[in-house]
């Protein structure tokens, strides 16, 4: 099992705006192509950090799921309201050892 962390750095006072588009996709995309199961805020560090958990069984399903995240019909038109949102980002991924 892996835990894939979109770890997102938001542009000051975004976070909000940021986490309600995560919502939206999760609410409005097919089931197949949901990620970002988990939505987390900052309660302290860097402000306006938002951070999203995925768990996929492996790589391979990772792969799978984020052709078809890539594959949504509205993905570009979502995608091009979340850029001007985020000032930086990286992607982390965890074994879960227990």
């Amino acid at each position: 099992m892996i835990i894939v962390r979109d770890v997102f750095q938001a542009k000051y006072g975004k976070g909000g705006d940021l986490v309600a588009l995560f919502k939206e996709a999760r609410e409005n995309w097919p089931p197949r192509a949901r990620y970002g199961l988990r939505i987390l805020s900052d309660a302290s560090g860097s402000f306006d950090t938002i951070v999203t958990e995925t768990q996929v069984e492996n790589l391979a399903d990772w792969e799978r799921l984020r052709s078809e995240v890539f594959g949504v019909a509205d993905f570009s038109e979502w995608f091009s309201r979340l850029a001007p949102l985020v000032e930086s980002g990286r992607r982390e991924f965890y074994n879960v050892e227990g």
